[in-house]
């Protein structure tokens, strides 16, 4: 019966990332970030008690979850789950390598950083802050790369063909997308704390690389997965330009031009701000979601992931000079 064993095992093994306190995709952080909507709804509405069924109907209501864009999401975050643990392995390796790489090159060019300090809130602050822009940046260049390079939209189109946004809809993403994404911020944020544990020794090593970041976590425990909701959750002012809030992404998945290709950060709106991306959504202000078109390829599971294939292909045959008649429509960017 070990074959059986093995096999029950195989197939469990993605749900081990929903288990995990330092991954966004705890199921904790679910739970939190209902609980943080719930209060916030409260404050707002000055409604100090309400039902099981107004809970649930603010959280989840019935009729985005029996939408058929809702379906495929929650057949996306199944799928999602087995590429996902083939992720984590790339991305913990390329994480490790480039820290330690980074160290390497700067000793073999600059030689021994200068004598590690003791513990220090100072540096331990410091790191952990730069660390923490710098995984916000590779998350922001990701994004704008997925939007502003065709062939690479092909992939993203997944993600943006949702018609309602749930939490689940987070997991309506292509392989490809949830490979760059991390590799990207993982190795932004190394390139940045490589430098750091060079110069202050073990200090600076506030984090195992494998391991996340505590802003990052604080955001994952609070607001994180009401991004992908339709709760009308905004900042305005100054606040508006620092962080992304559930309004700053729905304007994100946006049908109005206006908005494409905006707000592409993950917990912050800085560098959406530094760099002419931001969109400060008013008050009260609504949006209709998804690609603005029929894609029937972007409706199934399958489609979803062999479609954009097949588009990125012939982008890149016709950049070489070979013409193919692509599936479906692209969204000019």
């Amino acid at each position: 019966m070990d074959w059986l064993t093995n096999l029950v095992s195989l197939l469990l093994f993605p749900l081990y990332y929903l288990t995990q306190p330092d991954s966004q995709y705890y199921w904790p952080t679910y739970v939190a970030s209902g609980v943080a909507a719930v209060v916030l709804y409260m404050v707002v509405r000055r409604r100090w008690h309400l039902s099981f069924h107004a809970i649930k109907e603010l959280l989840l209501p019935t009729k985005l979850l029996e939408h058929k864009s809702s379906k495929l999401d929650a057949k996306m975050f199944f799928a999602g789950l087995y590429y996902l643990a083939l992720q984590v392995l790339l991305v913990g390796g390329t994480t490790v390598l480039t820290v330690s790489g980074t160290v390497a090159a700067m000793t073999r060019l600059f030689g021994p950083g200068p004598a590690p300090i003791g513990p220090s809130w100072i540096v331990t602050g410091l790191t952990m802050f730069l660390v923490f822009m710098a995984v916000e940046f590779g998350y922001w260049l990701a994004h704008f790369a997925m939007h502003k390079v065709p062939a690479l939209w092909e992939f993203h189109k997944v993600h943006h063909s949702a018609e309602v946004l749930t939490p689940l809809t987070e997991w309506r993403q292509h392989p490809v997308e949830l490979a760059l994404f991390p590799i990207l911020m993982s190795g932004a944020a190394c390139l940045v704390q490589g430098p750091m544990v060079w110069a202050f020794g073990a200090s600076a090593q506030v984090i195992d690389p494998m391991k996340a970041n505590l802003l990052s976590m604080a955001f994952w425990y609070s607001i994180l997965h009401l991004r992908h909701s339709q709760l009308p959750i905004t900042a305005t002012g100054w606040l508006g330009r620092i962080i992304q809030t559930p309004a700053h992404h729905q304007a994100h998945h946006s049908t109005d031009q206006r908005h494409y290709d905006t707000n592409m950060g993950y917990c912050l709106a800085f560098w959406d701000w530094v760099f002419g991306t931001l969109y400060v959504p008013r008050k009260g202000e609504t949006f209709a979601f998804g690609l603005g078109h029929e894609d029937s390829a972007l409706e199934t599971v399958w489609g979803s992931i062999l479609a954009p294939i097949g588009r990125f292909a012939v982008i890149v045959l016709k950049g070489l000079g070979i013409e193919l008649k692509p599936a479906g429509k692209s969204r000019e960017v």
